[in-house]
């Protein structure tokens, strides 16, 4: 079943994913897409709690916001930590 199928006016959101993540000194940051049933939620995660959280309309202000908060960030002389290439087999 598709999770967000499953969810419902009074359920907890579903943590759709990270769409960057951060880093200074020793703390680590991302910035996690919960999708509640009729909006999305963009939260800043530093060190596994929630540092900001700001609700918004589906689409392509959702992504825009958590680039503003990324520039935000990198401002703050943040550094984005970036995922490994992949290196499989040709797949």
């Amino acid at each position: 079943m598709n999770p967000l199928q499953a969810l419902s006016i009074d359920s907890t959101p579903y943590d759709a994913g990270t769409l960057w993540t951060m880093r200074h000194s020793d703390k680590r940051a991302r910035c996690a897409l919960f999708a509640w049933p009729a909006e999305w939620e963009l939260r800043v995660i530093v060190d596994g709690r929630t540092f900001l959280s700001k609700r918004c309309q589906r689409g392509a202000a959702a992504f825009a916001i958590a680039e503003t908060l990324k520039q935000r960030m990198l401002d703050e002389e943040w550094t984005p930590i970036l995922p490994m290439p992949f290196k499989g087999d040709g797949f």
